[in-house]
């Protein structure tokens, strides 16, 4: 009887690293935000459950509780998850603009395109909606605003300036800017013209343009906030 060749084990066939405690435990609630978000997204508000949630995540209903105790909670959370993504998105494709004085056009194209103008936006509409008729959400999406507010404010002052001559608060006419996106993205759906959209978004621009200006020779990310990777529910 033959013996069968046995293969010495290289590092092909090396077991995979096991992930550690925290480490799995921050892929559950990633995976329960995406969950949520998608639920808000494609159910709306109402349609969105606890039970909807954890069948998208994949996840055990002990599990969910484990890191959210309510549907509010996860909720608010995967809302600021968002928030903080596109901060990161905008961020980068700042930078990533070579030319400082097509920084302000850059920022607000991308604006719409990585953030206003997209299923996830929605999901968070979606609660603006709701809140009107909910105190408690309206109380927490609230704070959540204010949150969000010294975010973008730091980030504003890092990158661009008044123009000379200017004497607008660049916060004010960002918070502005907010106002314009929030009711085309409401609205959109109603437009069916993209052309219109953009016209909007492109004479703000121009009306902002003689007021604002990039500064030069920022090559560096703002400023850090203390709460950007602290989660909603831990407050």
């Amino acid at each position: 009887m033959s013996k069968a060749a046995i293969a010495p084990m290289g590092p092909a066939s090396q077991a995979p690293r096991r992930l550690t405690q925290a480490e799995r435990s921050e892929a559950m609630r990633k995976r329960l935000l995406e969950a949520t978000l998608e639920s808000l997204a494609e159910d709306g508000y109402a349609g969105t459950s606890l039970n909807s949630i954890v069948r998208r995540a994949g996840v055990s209903r002990g599990a969910q509780t484990h890191h959210y105790p309510s549907k509010q909670a996860l909720i608010l959370d995967a809302a600021e998850d968002l928030l903080r993504r596109s901060y990161r998105t905008l961020g980068q494709l700042i930078l990533s603009s070579a030319d400082e004085g097509n920084r302000l056009q850059t920022l607000i194209e991308a604006t719409w395109a990585q953030l206003f103008d997209t299923p996830l936006y929605h999901a968070y509409a979606e609660l603006l909606t709701a809140s009107q008729r909910d105190v408690q959400l309206a109380d927490a999406l609230r704070e959540l605003l204010l949150r969000v507010r010294r975010m973008f404010e730091p980030a504003i002052e890092h990158y661009f300036e008044p123009a000379p001559g200017a004497r607008e608060d660049l916060r004010v006419l960002f918070l502005q800017l907010s106002f314009l996106m929030v009711g085309l993205s409401s609205q959109v759906h109603l437009f069916n013209d993209r052309g219109l959209v953009q016209a909007q978004i492109k004479l703000w621009i121009k009306q902002a343009a003689p007021l604002i200006r990039a500064k030069k020779g920022i090559k560096t990310p703002p400023p850090r906030p203390d709460s950007f990777d602290r989660p909603l529910a831990a407050d």
